[in-house]
């Protein structure tokens, strides 16, 4: 364990460092960043100025959904999302041969080594955006709701985690396969609208078969009251499950991945 912290200490100097040397490229991701949620909020006004709820849901829990979605989503991007984009191209070229030499383990590797810290500073800004959130409408939140919805907001990025990771091991079969990553960035968007707006096939889906659902929804419908406690253990054990298969299905393809200079 102490050998990974170290590890992972080198990548965030590195990511440091890269950082200082395009500060101006920061600050524009930033500005584009406000930009994005901006229009984001106007969306809901634009919604909430033709109706009050919707499927029982109301502008100020619309506007917790969202920001609830924007951090998940930010989170991700910070300590996963490039890694995840490299990865295909890491295997198709064959630049995968020197990470398995080296003495850790290339899941490690490979899905931690880019860690954006732009990201960092604008998961400040939805922090903020959060905390102004909870102070401009009324919540009454339990303490269980607001512990329960915080786990399930780091399982959420698990699941995220794992879905895009099988996805991107299908690389190892497939030459081409790295637009998976731009599919999962469209498709996740869904997670900051009531996936119980959908009909009931989608629902499934959305719980299943690609689980966007636990990327917002889950955890703000859980701090609101919305979800059920039986939910909040199958949410728990989705995740557990679909972090299981997402690795063994990586060791599986490293163990038939054949090396670019074989």
């Amino acid at each position: 364990m102490k050998k990974y912290f170290n590890i992972y200490k080198i990548f965030l100097n590195n990511a440091i460092s890269y950082e200082a040397q395009y500060r101006r490229d920061t600050w524009l991701h930033l500005a584009t960043n406000v930009l994005w949620v901006g229009l984001l909020a106007t969306t809901i006004e634009v919604i909430f100025g033709q109706t009050k709820e919707i499927i029982g849901w109301t502008k100020p829990e619309m506007y917790l959904l969202t920001v609830v979605y924007v951090i998940m989503d930010e989170i991700y991007t910070m300590f996963f999302k490039k890694n995840m984009i490299n990865m295909s191209e890491l295997i198709t070229q064959g630049e995968l041969d020197l990470v398995l030499t080296k003495p850790a383990s290339p899941l490690f590797l490979c899905t931690t080594k880019i860690v954006l810290i732009r990201a960092l500073y604008r998961l400040g800004i939805q922090i903020g955006l959060l905390v102004w959130v909870l102070w401009h409408f009324t919540f009454v939140f339990s303490p269980t709701n607001v512990l329960i919805a915080f786990v399930l907001i780091m399982s959420g990025v698990a699941v995220a985690y794992a879905f895009v990771l099988i996805l991107n091991t299908l690389s190892f079969w497939f030459l081409r396969f790295d637009n998976v990553n731009n599919a999962w960035d469209t498709l996740s968007s869904l997670g900051r609208y009531p996936v119980t707006v959908l009909p009931k096939v989608i629902q499934v889906i959305l719980f299943t078969a690609v689980p966007i659902a636990f990327v917002g929804f889950v955890p703000t419908a859980t701090l609101l009251g919305k979800w059920p406690v039986a939910g909040i253990f199958y949410a728990l054990g989705f995740t557990g499950i679909i972090f299981f298969i997402a690795v063994r299905f990586w060791n599986f393809a490293v163990r038939r991945y054949s090396s670019a200079s074989s």
